[in-house]
């Protein structure tokens, strides 16, 4: 029997590490817990999630792959990694063929902290 999808296809998430007593002091260390397998994603990712927001208010063209990762030096595959874990954190999100930063990050951590904050007051 074939397995069934345990979410909508169009809902990508990764995950994003929480480790105890590591406070992040910079922006990169945010992209250092979702990119925690290769601190060359980490980095690429900061500065792509940058480019994307230099590109405010208009987003960044889709079709900027095919630069970044000539001038980066990166495979399509690490690209295409790349995204997917800034699409599944929530850092940045595809409209009308553009990348935008996406506030779906902020509002997980907010609401994480809502339910963690009335939990441990009980």
């Amino acid at each position: 029997m074939p397995r069934r999808a345990t979410r909508h296809p169009t809902e990508p998430k990764t995950t994003v590490l929480f480790k105890a007593g590591n406070i992040p002091e910079e922006a990169s260390d945010l992209f250092k817990r979702v990119f925690w397998k290769s601190e060359f994603l980490a980095g690429e990712a900061f500065s792509f999630w940058k480019e994307v927001r230099r590109s405010k208010p208009m987003g960044l063209p889709i079709q900027a792959w095919k630069d970044w990762i000539s001038k980066r030096g990166m495979s399509v595959g690490q690209f295409y990694n790349m995204i997917h874990g800034l699409v599944g954190a929530g850092f940045i999100e595809k409209l009308e063929s553009r990348w935008h930063l996406s506030n779906s990050f902020t509002k997980e951590l907010e609401a994480m902290l809502k339910v963690y904050t009335a939990e441990s007051k009980l």
